[in-house]
Parts: structure tokens; C-alpha cells; sequence
């Protein structure tokens, strides 16, 4: 059962990040939409990539606090590239995408985490497990059809802002017993609903998906 999560979470990452750095080398390769790549907010983002081998390295050592601690610098850093795009106008496709790459490789970090530490059901990991692998199969479907991608579905977003507080929650709870009842509500309340947003959006993915590729036919 490990075997084949660990395969299924593998999978996934490679064929999001396969799939986001064809669309970006695409993009890129028309010379009237090139833009400076280095800057500000994209070193913000990919310092937050940086960071997930730490988090995973110090939780597999149990150093739950410290682990906490690069949530808490992650989410942060997730905010001010974001605010730093905006308040120097530095917008660009790669920013664009680094940053669903980073929120989805973080869940798949904190998935792997929190079976590590046995925090959470074996089944509710494998619910978020399936539901990306089968948008991954999806996408890359899509892509094999010629069709560029899918927009970027607000509940997706919710969902994938619940799991992001839900599972590090139930992490901090192991982390600060003393404080277990607090972040175990949080924890589970968040992890609930983004549970139920995550399986809505990827059942609207799907319906979006139906519609693209019946102008195909």
C-alpha cells in the first residue's frame, strides 16, 4: 500500500511539473510575450519550493517544531509573491505557474507527512492522492488532444486552501501538545471541507473537460 502511494504521489509531481513547464516553454518561446523571469516575485516562489525537501527532512527526523516552523514561512512567502507581483508590476507566466506547482507539491508533502506520522486515515490520503492523480491523467489528456490547459476553478483554489491550513494543522497538533484540542480542531475542521471542495472542483474539472473536448469532435 506505501509502494503504490509513494508511486501514485511520484507520478503526479512529474507529470504537474511536465505539464506546467510545456505550457511555459511554450509561452516563453513566443518572442512578443517574453518577460524578465528573474525577479523578485519568482525568487520568493522558488525559494518556497526550496524549502519542501527541509520541511520533509525535518519531519522525518522529528523535528515537528521546526517543520512548523517552514509552514509557517511557506505560507508566508505564498503571500508576498503574490503581494510583491502586484506592488512592482512584475507579472510573469512562470510566476504564474510556480505557484499552483508549489501549493500541489506542499499537499503532497504534507500527504506524505501526515502517513508518516499516522495523523490522518489511510483513506482520506488516498481520496487526495486519487483525485490528483486522475486530474494529472486528465491534464496530460487534455494535452495530447492539443488542448493548452483548463482555467483555474475557484473551488480548486478554496480546496486546496483548506488542505494547505488542515493538514499542517493536525501537524502542529502533534507538534504542541499542550495545545492538541486547538489545532486539532483546526486541523480537521479545514481538512473536512477541503476534502468536499476538492472533490466538487475536480468533478467540475471533469464536466469542463467534456465541454473542451466535445468542440474537438
Amino acid at each position: 500500500m506505501i509502494g503504490i502511494c509513494l508511486s501514485c504521489l511520484s507520478l503526479i509531481c512529474v507529470s504537474n511539473i511536465y505539464l506546467n513547464l510545456s505550457w511555459y516553454l511554450k509561452f516563453y518561446n513566443d518572442k512578443k510575450k517574453k518577460k524578465i523571469m528573474i525577479n523578485v516575485p519568482n525568487s520568493i516562489s522558488l525559494l518556497r519550493l526550496l524549502l519542501i525537501p527541509v520541511f520533509l527532512w525535518t519531519a522525518f527526523n522529528g523535528q515537528l517544531v521546526s517543520s512548523c516552523l517552514i509552514i509557517f514561512i511557506a505560507s508566508f512567502t505564498d503571500w508576498l509573491d503574490g503581494f510583491a507581483a502586484r506592488r512592482l508590476n512584475q507579472f510573469t507566466r512562470l510566476g504564474q505557474l510556480l505557484d499552483p506547482i508549489s501549493d500541489r507539491l506542499y499537499i503532497i508533502a504534507l500527504i506524505v507527512v501526515v502517513f508518516y506520522l499516522e495523523l490522518a486515515n489511510i483513506y482520506i490520503l488516498l481520496f487526495i492522492v486519487f483525485r490528483e492523480l486522475i486530474l494529472s491523467f486528465l491534464m496530460l489528456y487534455l494535452k495530447i488532444r492539443g488542448v493548452t490547459g483548463l482555467p483555474v476553478h475557484y473551488l480548486g483554489k478554496m480546496g486546496a486552501f483548506c488542505l494547505l491550513i488542515g493538514l499542517p494543522g493536525l501537524i502542529f497538533a502533534e507538534a504542541f501538545p499542550d495545545q492538541v484540542d486547538i489545532w486539532f480542531t483546526i486541523g480537521w475542521s479545514f481538512l473536512i471541507w477541503g476534502l468536499f471542495l476538492y472533490a466538487f472542483s475536480g468533478y467540475k474539472y471533469f464536466v469542463h473537460a467534456r465541454l473542451v473536448l466535445s468542440k474537438y469532435v
